[in-house]
């Protein structure tokens, strides 16, 4: 017979889960305010596996409004998280994922390749709020590529132009 303790960690375990859904969701539908809803209002994003900038806090609304214009200049994406490892202490929680998040642009590269795809996991720091669970810390850990990085490179150049008009 379950304890009331191990029900109420599935159900930690599964709102957790679902944050990193709504996490992978909210980009590739474009769903800005589904994407916003996972993170605190100041979040620590380590990207630097694939960026090389150290990991800094930085304020969500300008993150959010950072991706929504970026990722309107890609024609499609496909993010998957899976292999979720939930670790629970109290009201923070520790959440290790793979991942794989597929990228196309409309024009193809000067290398011929409209693709990029990125491999690794995610390791994400959440926290319990009065209105669920929250990423507070998010960390992309990138473990191998596939396509042209031009893709990412590109859809950020256009997106700063349209912002400098």
């Amino acid at each position: 017979m379950m304890e009331s303790s191990d029900v109420a960690r599935l159900v930690d375990r599964l709102a957790l889960i679902d944050v990193l859904s709504n996490y992978a969701t909210g980009l590739d539908a474009r769903d800005w305010t589904l994407w916003r809803s996972v993170f605190v209002d100041e979040v620590i994003f380590d990207l630097s596996s694939w960026s090389g900038q150290p990991p800094r806090p930085l304020d969500t609304d300008r993150v959010v409004a950072s991706q929504a214009r970026i990722f309107a200049e890609l024609t499609v994406t496909q993010h998957f998280i899976a292999n979720h490892r939930v670790e629970i202490d109290g009201d923070r929680a520790r959440v290790l994922a793979h991942m794989r998040a597929e990228h196309w642009i409309d024009t193809p590269s000067p290398s011929g390749c409209n693709r990029y795809t990125m491999f690794g996991y995610y390791d994400d720091k959440l926290l319990r709020t009065p209105a669920g669970w929250k990423i507070v810390e998010m960390q992309l850990n990138v473990t191998q590529t596939e396509g042209d990085r031009w893709v990412l490179d590109e859809a950020s150049r256009r997106a700063r132009a349209k912002r400098q008009r």
